[in-house]
């Protein structure tokens, strides 16, 4: 169970049981290379070795307890002495590494007609490095900056096969000069896994964030750059699982390893900004998003294969699964309090309340949530009430609302859409007798029953009436092609054990 290193620091106890919840699925005494538990992936190759002290990046437990990691993550290791931290190395948005996999990454080079101006940049590098390597030699440290540019130019040209290579080369150099955990790899090292994803190496792109991990681990020296690389590498493992990168093992790994990530990175927010700042929400939201794919994630992507069976959840949905994610919310909740967020965020952290209570079929649990979150609407003055609000509960409303990982396409209520579909929802939020009211002539029946499909397996908050939910018939949706044609967002459909308490 990960615990904080500094337990006195928490003043508040929903935030405590938040970090306390331990996930039940992976222990905590390896601290580094964040490879799943039970991953089968490659080792990683041979320009990546590993130091005779550190443990494998595929052993079975592969998160550090925070205490171990407060004593030891922030103190540079001997290879690292000496080595120049970039200043914004972590934190600089424009080196994320998570990219949105619902539509298609374009690796294909520009028309040279259009690149000539690059090009002739392309060649300025090439001398520049030339030129080190007659005053310095093939490893003189000057060649690391030209090194950077040229990839960076070769990537803006979509060259990424060169700019791979390019950036390879710089990542041996810092190692030599500057040491085998060096801070100088940072860049090169996200460099080099962009362009493996442009170019769709996702098994490389795994090796290469598992030797990043080890490599940020040693070298930031920051808890606020520490929890935001602890941060981009939860939201690579799960992309990981979306993309289904491994075997059935490893995709749970992923999940399990994406949780504690977060647990850490929210440790480490705690060490930097204290343990009431707003801040905190970052790693909690994380952390409720990947409760949400343990409690029956089911993708609709419509660039790949058909939609799993509604019946085929990861893990049972256990009453300890449940308490985590609302252990969660309530810390989100607790923050948005303290922090006098107002009145509208302490109804929308109460409906999620409700919503995950709903997901597992809680409806016991969920109505009260509801039911404090209405009592709030209703004290509000009607002059000050917003359309939102007064309209929150009046319509079915598809299930989870997580910012990012919405649950369908977008959607209108025309007729005269290119798709269009009709469908019933029920008091307990599934979708029945639906049917296609109008769909397009073309060879796309494919992709079109994929998002029915989808549709059908989405669990919703149905309307309430005097304080209860009702059922509601007679919807009607439409899809555009963007939907159906690999532009659209993820999919979450609900678990179906409806167990009432």
């Amino acid at each position: 169970m990960l615990q904080h290193a500094k337990p006195s620091k928490f003043k508040n106890l929903l935030l405590f049981t938040a970090l306390i919840a331990g996930p039940g699925m992976a222990s905590s005494e390896s601290s580094d290379a964040p490879a799943p538990a039970t991953a089968t992936l490659e080792p990683l190759i041979q320009d990546a070795p590993q130091t005779p002290e550190e443990p494998s990046p595929d052993a079975a437990d592969p998160t550090p307890s925070a205490a171990e990691q407060a004593s030891t993550s922030n103190q540079p290791s001997d290879d690292e002495t000496g080595a120049t931290i970039e200043k914004n190395s972590a934190t600089d948005e424009a080196s994320a590494l998570v990219i949105d996999m619902r539509g298609q990454l374009d690796s294909t080079p520009t028309p040279a007609t259009v690149l000539a101006p690059e090009s002739q940049l392309v060649e300025e590098y090439r001398e520049a490095i030339r030129q080190a390597e007659l005053a310095g030699g093939a490893y003189a440290p000057a060649l690391t900056e030209h090194l950077v540019g040229l990839g960076t130019t070769l990537q803006q040209l979509k060259r990424h096969a060169e700019a791979v290579e390019v950036f390879k080369r710089g990542v041996q150099l810092a190692r030599i000069n500057s040491g085998l955990y060096s801070a100088e790899q940072l860049t090169l090292l996200r460099g080099e896994i962009l362009s493996h994803m442009a170019l769709g190496n996702f098994t490389l792109v795994d090796e290469r964030q598992r030797y990043l991990y080890r490599v940020e681990r040693r070298s930031l020296t920051s808890s606020a750059e520490s929890s935001q690389a602890l941060m981009r590498q939860a939201q690579w493992q799960r992309q990981a699982y979306l993309l289904e990168i491994g075997d059935a093992d490893t995709q749970m790994g992923r999940l399990m390893l994406s949780w504690d990530l977060y647990r850490m990175a929210l440790n480490e927010t705690i060490d930097t900004y204290g343990d009431q700042a707003l801040e905190l929400k970052i790693p909690l939201t994380g952390m409720m998003e990947t409760q949400y794919l343990f409690a029956g994630y089911r993708a609709y992507t419509p660039t790949t294969g058909a939609s799993k069976s509604s019946d085929d959840n990861l893990v049972p949905l256990s009453n300890d699964s449940y308490r985590r994610g609302e252990s969660v919310l309530k810390a989100i909740l607790e923050v948005n309090t303290i922090n006098r967020m107002g009145v509208e965020q302490n109804i929308a952290d109460t409906v999620a309340l409700g919503d995950w209570a709903w997901w597992f079929g809680k409806f016991n649990r969920a109505q009260v949530y509801y039911d404090a979150a209405i009592s709030r609407i209703e004290e509000i003055p009607g002059e000050d009430l917003s359309e939102e609000l007064a309209t929150l509960f009046s319509q079915p409303i598809a299930l989870p609302l997580l910012s990012g990982s919405e649950p369908l396409p977008q959607h209108d209520t025309r007729e005269d859409g290119t798709l269009v579909v009709g469908f019933d929802i029920s008091a307990t939020g599934r979708v029945t007798n639906l049917e296609r009211l109008r769909e397009p002539e073309v060879e796309e029946e494919k992709a079109i029953r994929r998002l029915v499909r989808a549709l059908k397996n989405t669990r919703f908050r149905p309307p309430f009436a005097d304080g209860m939910p009702v059922a509601q018939e007679g919807l009607t949706w439409s899809f555009e092609p963007a939907a159906w044609r690999g532009v659209a967002p993820a999919s979450i459909a609900g678990p179906t054990n409806d167990s009432e308490e």
